[in-house]
Formats: structure tokens, sequence, C-alpha cells
């Protein structure tokens, strides 16, 4: 897939040229005009032979090249205080350098990672989960290297009330990547209630992009019961969003976190954070030590657990569950320069089947499994338990930062382990590289095949060990 007239369509020359023109007429008001370029690569060092039958794949090669360009705008003056109200527009190119992929038995599978797109109401689909039944043609039309990722309006009154509306990117914590639609948040000092609506979801993070799709789909109708035991859908397929509320109370070092997901006819997912900051204002001098326990308590719809033949929705290669939690903890001490931090990741049941794997605030590591496997790795699936250790340094005045991780998980379908080494260096002020070099090893156990997600085993399901080791890089110029 290698760049062409796909990726720099003539429309978005002409918003981007148009850019610079439009920011030279905007003297009477503050803008910003910034951007960057990433060329991202990695490197699987498994590169065995694909076979289906036994679930055995390698782990993907490719290099990728993007830029970014959004101009902010403050449509107030320059000299109002407390008040501020700032429109931003900005969209994000790209392509494919290396397809290491296409190499291998079925074809080209790097949409799964980079570009794929199957249309905004067909939700995110991997090629992998179709066995490559797409011809390159189809491959080529749903593919969009190109994500109008910031279209916003933004309007704040000191700390106290706050409204953005459009494309954004979210800052929630189980709602990650861009998002289409609003949120409102008003309160004093110390709370802060917040409600948020997303309608759409998509990701512009350089090497990583996916043009807007929605994230969870249902039907206009009700969910009737059926002579089966199973649900019948009515009505066509409708996207009633994904919406939270959240109270957050801050005291000097104690935080408190109520908060409220929900989905129209998918879930409702209530949750709470208590966390404790022995120096909130710590700026990489002296001691820090932070403490935060979250649990997360999704509840799906009976029809998202059991289809319309009265059978069992599988996800990550085991039945949904109605309910299920997680818990976890997480220690970090800071000293100077250097930080170490534990975090303790338990499932209890099924919880990250619809809206848990929208979100990562434990911090440790949900993917980086081979593309035909569908990217996820252990961590995130039914009764697993994680443990994660990492620590690390900023140095020379923030230009050198270096982290290592340490990360063992275990759950029914498999246990892996995993460590990891992360370098990054700031030459200047636009130039900046890092290099990701990673041990990852994942075994599946008996009864459970590395491909099999959606149904249970059926055929080969003797288990077994696969190296999704790899080597990422990325060299980035922002400006």
């Amino acid at each position: 897939m290698p760049l062409g007239s796909r990726v720099f369509k003539p429309s978005l020359l002409t918003f981007f040229g148009s850019l610079a023109l439009a920011a030279g007429a905007l003297q009477g008001f503050s803008y910003k005009l910034a951007g960057f370029a990433n060329q991202a690569a990695s490197i699987g060092f498994n590169n065995s032979k694909i076979n289906r039958d036994k679930g055995i794949y390698p782990t993907e090669r490719y290099a990728t090249i993007t830029g970014y360009l959004g101009l902010e705008v403050g449509l107030l003056p320059k000299d109002t205080k407390d008040h501020t109200l700032n429109f931003k527009i900005g969209g994000i190119v790209g392509g494919v350098l290396y397809d290491g992929t296409k190499y291998k038995q079925g074809g080209s599978i790097i949409s799964d990672i980079f570009g794929g797109y199957s249309g905004f109401m067909g939700g995110y689909k991997f090629l992998s989960d179709d066995e490559n039944t797409l011809t390159e043609a189809d491959q080529k039309r749903l593919t969009h290297n190109y994500v109008w990722s910031d279209i916003f309006l933004n309007y704040q009154y000191k700390q106290y009330f706050g409204i953005k509306l459009g494309r954004y990117k979210s800052s929630m914590e189980y709602r990650s990547g861009q998002t289409q639609g609003f949120e409102v948040f008003g309160g004093t000092r110390d709370l802060r209630v917040t409600w948020f609506s997303s309608f759409g979801r998509a990701f512009a993070a350089g090497s990583f992009i996916h043009d807007w799709f929605a994230a969870r789909t249902t039907r206009y109708g009700n969910y009737t019961k059926n002579a089966q035991g199973g649900w019948d859908a009515h009505g066509a397929q409708t996207l009633l969003g994904t919406h939270a509320l959240q109270v957050n109370y801050q005291r000097h070092k104690l935080l408190l976190e109520g908060f409220f997901y929900f989905s129209p006819k998918i879930f409702n997912a209530p949750g709470f954070k208590v966390a404790w900051d022995t120096n909130p204002n710590f700026v990489k001098r002296g001691f820090r030590s932070q403490t935060s326990v979250l649990v997360f308590l999704p509840v799906y719809y009976p029809w998202m657990v059991i289809n319309s033949s009265g059978g069992h929705i599988y996800r990550y290669a085991t039945p949904v569950t109605r309910t299920g939690q997680s818990l976890a903890i997480k220690q970090r001490f800071d000293f100077n320069e250097f930080y170490l931090v534990g975090t303790f990741l338990k499932n209890f049941q099924n919880p990250n089947t619809y809206i848990g794997n929208m979100g990562n605030p434990a911090g440790v590591a949900f993917g980086s499994n081979s593309a035909w496997e569908g990217l996820n790795g252990p961590s995130i699936t039914a009764d697993a338990v994680t443990g994660n250790i990492g620590y690390g340094g900023t140095h020379f005045k923030k230009k050198f930062i270096w982290q290592m991780q340490w990360q063992w998980s275990s759950a029914p379908i498999a246990y892996a382990a995993r460590v990891g080494v992360f370098f990054q260096y700031t030459f200047n002020k636009i130039i900046s590289a890092s290099v990701d070099l990673t041990y990852f090893g994942v075994h599946m156990n008996k009864g459970y095949r590395a491909d099999v997600n959606d149904g249970p085993c059926t055929g080969y399901c003797k288990g077994g060990y696969q190296d999704r080791s790899s080597l990422t890089t990325n060299l980035i110029a922002t400006f």
C-alpha cells in the first residue's frame, strides 16, 4: 500500500495548504499553527509460516509515515481574563512505507493496524477475523489513510465551568482515542462534575490511525426473547452513543472519584477510584508516593450475552458474562528524576467485552499480540491476573527518557511474560526519536487456539507457545 493518490487527496492538500493562508489573516486573534511528522517501524522477530489449522502465526513487520497539521484560534481578545474560547481544526494523513504482511499467506492485513475502515456503522472490524477472504481491491476500497481528527469549540471559565463540542482527543479513562461528541464540567476548586457523550471514535496517534466509526451500535426497536432462549433484535441498526457521568473530589493529598458509563441497550458500568498523593506539587525534586485503587463494575444487557439461537456470545475465546469486575491497585514512587511503579490488575469474569476494552486506566500492556490473532494479549481476557513493574528516569532537562517494564499475566486461555526497554531522546525543539525493544512470549493453554476468539475452540486445541517479541522505532518532527 504505497503512498499515492488515496493518501494525499486533493481536498486534503487544499485544506492543509489553506491553513497557512488562514493564519496570516488572523492578525486580530491569537492563533497557533502546529503539527508533526512521524515515521514509525515495527519489526516482529517471529517470521514463521502461517498454519491456520494449528493457529500458528508470525509477528507482523511494517513501516508507516504520518503527518498532522492543526490550526487553533483564540476567539476572544488576547487580554481577556478568566474566560477562554478556542476553535481548532486539524487532520492527519499517512501511508504504509513497508508492508511485510502482504508476503504471508492470504495477503496483506496491514489495515488491521493502520488505516482500516469498514464504514462508520461497520465498526472496527479486522481482516484477520474474515480469514482474508477480501480481495486486494476490497482492501484498498476499505482503507482510509486519513482522519479529520480535530474540529472542536472549547469554552472555559476559570476552573468552574467548561464545555467542549466536536471532534477532539478524549480525556476519559474508559474512552480513549479521538471522540465525536461533547463534554461539560462544572464545580468548585475541590469538586468537579463532568458529563461526557460520544457518538463516534477514531485514532490519530502517528503510527496508528483509523477513521471515524461507531464504536457500539444497537437497534431502534426492543429485544424480545424467543423460543430457543435467545434474543431477537428489532428495528434498524442505530448508534445511541457512549456516555459517562463522573464526579471528582480532590482535597490536599486525597482524590475520590466516582463514575458511571453507559450505552443504551448495551451496558451500564459504574466504578470508583481512591487515590493518595503525598506530594501533589512534585516537580522532579524530592520524594513522592502515589497510591490508587480502581474498581470497575460493568453490567451487560442479556442480549449482549446470549445470541438469537440461545447460545453464548464469545469474546476473547470465552463466553461473555452479564456482570464482570476489574480491580487495579497501583503504587508509584518518584525520587528526583527516577520512578518505580507497580500495578496489580485482576479481572473477575469477562468485564472488558464492550467497555473495558475502550480504555486502559490500569496502564498494563493489553496489546502487542500478532495482528493475525487480533492484537490483544491475555491481560484483557476473562479472569486474568496481571502484575506489572516499571522503573525509569528523565534526565538532561527532559531530553532523555528511559524506562523498563516487566509484566506477567495468567488467565484460563493463556499465560504470558514480557520485558521491555524504552529509550527516547529529544535532539532539539523539532526532532525526537524513540526505540522500544520488547520480549513478549504467549503460551496458549490446552483447549484454546491463538486465532479463535469468537467461539469455543474446535479441531486443534492443544495450545502452545509463540514468540511475540519486537523492535519498534519512531522518528518524530514537531513544529
